[in-house]
């Protein structure tokens, strides 16, 4: 096993966007399909996660395995979950598999973006 991919990427504070990953093809994993993933994001201080996680999400709560034999996932992201956040964070993924065992898929930095319009209702946008 050469360990979790890492994935990194940007969005743009409050966008509601779905965040797609790949779990390393040499992870000892063959499918998805009976385990349970779980991806946190967390603040950090020189690439250390610090605190509490700032997002967390789980199968059917905001994560879904969009093609379990070819090892992808998605997370979705609402509004709520980026509108107060800006800079780098931590992420990282998992998954518990059919043997209880913890399996580290993925981990990266998630930039958050300003945006001029992430505190604009459409209505008010000039």
């Amino acid at each position: 096993m050469s360990g979790p991919l890492i994935q990194n990427f940007s969005v743009p504070a409050g966008d509601a966007i779905d965040v797609n990953f790949d779990v390393d093809p040499d992870a000892e994993l063959e499918t998805l399909l009976g385990t349970t993933p779980y991806w946190v994001v967390y603040e950090q201080v020189f690439g250390v996660p610090t605190g509490d996680p700032v997002i967390k999400k789980v199968l059917d709560n905001g994560l879904q395995i969009t093609n379990p034999e070819l090892l992808k996932f998605t997370a979705t992201l609402s509004y709520d979950d980026t509108v107060d956040l800006l800079g780098n964070y931590y992420h990282e993924a998992f998954v518990i598999d059919g043997n209880d065992d913890h399996v580290s898929v993925t981990v990266g930095t998630m930039c958050v973006t300003n945006t001029m319009t992430r505190d604009f209702t459409v209505e008010e946008i000039p």
